[in-house]
């Protein structure tokens, strides 16, 4: 994607190794509230991702461990959030995938406003519903729905190419 794309590296996994790829389900709140997360996880399913845009605000956590667990129950594989988290050490332990932008002891409000479905920037970068968000231990990328067959052959000739330079390094 010519380095495009790439959510801000402020933007960090959660626990160390932690990876997803899924469909990106949007959500937009107010800085530090988690009503329309709520909302959210009611209607997350197999594969998707929860990408909220929290207004990269960091001293209200917008999910912790108990609608992390909701969210990996019902099928979902991970959370990128634009803001702060809490639980950190729990949601460790369910070995569900989250990366956020700070970690915090303060709960969350749950006032409003906010939308689900709706174009989010994140990390500067826009997702919208249904693209593919790829995540593992240097950050986030995400992959435009409409261009995920031509990005993933590009992925792959990448892969290749980088393999061959590693076997010729390593015969000599």
């Amino acid at each position: 994607m010519d380095r495009l794309n790439v959510v801000d590296g402020a933007i960090r996994p959660v626990w160390s190794g932690c990876g997803l790829v899924g469909r990106a389900v949007t959500v937009v709140t107010a800085g530090g509230d988690n009503r329309v997360i709520h909302e959210a996880i009611s209607d997350l399913r197999n594969g998707d991702v929860l990408v909220v845009n929290g207004q990269g605000v960091t001293n209200r956590a917008l999910v912790g461990e108990l609608i992390s667990e909701r969210a990996q129950r019902k099928g979902c594989v991970g959370f990128v959030i634009d803001g702060a988290i809490r639980d950190a050490d729990e949601i460790a332990e369910l070995r569900f995938p989250v990366y956020a932008r700070g970690v915090t002891p303060a709960g969350p409000y749950r006032n409003g406003p906010g939308h689900n479905g709706v174009p989010v920037a994140v990390g500067g970068v826009v997702v919208q519903p249904g693209d593919w968000v790829i995540g593992d231990s240097d950050g986030v990328a995400v992959v435009p729905h409409d261009q995920a067959h031509e990005i993933l052959d590009k992925a792959e000739a990448k892969r290749d190419a980088e393999l061959q330079q590693q076997r010729d390094i390593r015969a000599h």
